[in-house]
């Protein structure tokens, strides 16, 4: 997959996840989305009182993770598996 459809994919998964977390609904993501995006979906998750769970989180790194996790305080899931 080129960088720009890449990229393109990544825009719409996070405005359809902004919009479901906005409506209340749990999303699942993948982790692989840029850093700041993964942040502030977590942030809105703690907003709504909703889960964000990240697929894939073994392929972010550790620091990463925590951010995220800090940014969700508590309302956010780390699939680790591979």
């Amino acid at each position: 997959m080129d960088t720009d459809t890449h990229a393109t994919r990544d825009t719409r998964d996070v405005r359809v996840a902004q919009s479901l977390l906005r409506l209340g609904a749990s999303v699942v993501v993948s982790a692989t989305l840029p850093l700041s995006d993964l942040i502030a979906l977590a942030q809105q998750a703690d907003e709504r009182d909703t889960m964000l769970t990240l697929r894939g989180a073994s392929e972010r790194s550790s620091a990463d993770l925590e951010r995220v996790a800090m940014a969700g305080r508590g309302h956010v899931t780390f699939d680790l598996s591979v």
